[in-house]
């Protein structure tokens, strides 16, 4: 019974002192003396009553076998727990290592990440200047199709005019008098001629000046010209 309870007292020091061990809590000289206590320990309450003995007074040999077995038990389980603490601490460095490289990555898979945004970015501001400029130039593009469309209909109207106003010419041309005929090709004549002024001067007091300044550029039906 007493060496199950020493063997439970040194596993539960032994797990606590590696659990501290492998969570660096401890460094390795602390966790040999916490090891050996564990051991100390577990051998003190396994062997209690042979200590006793000793402690009472038994004889010089009992006491030195019991010393030369607790300095072989000690030695042992020291040679077993460093064993065990140089194998953490080859686990621990290939963890850290390993952690380092993870880092590593991060931090170059980190700059790529900015990069990529930046990039991103900068594309972004170009395709946004880029639809302004599309947007200017749809702009543009609608006005002068809308200036086409108003000189096309301008012309349009023009020619129609022109065409009139030579058929109206060419009808009458060999007529003479104040025939009815030539009362209405007169009438037809002068709203064209209004038509195309209107077309081709838009300001109301230029249209007036160029009409006074063609009126006045032939003589009077009488023969003399018109003052200026």
């Amino acid at each position: 019974m007493k060496v199950l309870i020493g063997l439970l007292v040194f596993v539960c020091a032994a797990a606590i002192t590696v659990y501290l061990a492998t969570t660096r809590k401890i460094d390795s000289k602390l966790t040999i003396i916490l090891l050996s206590f564990a051991v100390v320990s577990g051998f003190v309450v396994a062997n209690y009553d042979m200590i006793k003995r000793l402690k009472a007074g038994g004889e010089g040999l009992e006491i030195e076998m019991a010393k030369r077995e607790i300095g072989e038990a000690k030695s042992k389980a020291l040679t077993e727990i460093e064993k065990e603490v140089e194998g953490h601490k080859e686990s621990i460095t290939m963890l850290i290592r390993t952690g380092n490289e993870l880092s590593g990555r991060l931090e170059k898979q980190k700059s790529i990440v900015n990069g990529m945004i930046k990039k991103a970015q900068s594309l972004e501001m170009q395709l946004q200047a880029d639809q302004k400029t599309f947007e200017d130039l749809k702009g543009e593009v609608v006005l002068a199709h809308r200036n086409a469309q108003a000189i096309f209909s301008a012309t349009k109207e023009l020619s129609l005019i022109l065409t009139r106003i030579t058929y109206v010419q060419g009808q009458t041309k060999n007529e003479l008098g104040s025939s009815v005929r030539l009362k209405k090709a007169a009438e037809i004549i002068e709203k064209d001629i209004n038509r195309v002024l209107n077309l081709m001067i838009s300001d109301p007091k230029e249209r007036s000046a160029f009409v006074a300044e063609l009126t006045n550029a032939l003589p009077s039906r009488g023969g003399k010209a018109k003052p200026n």
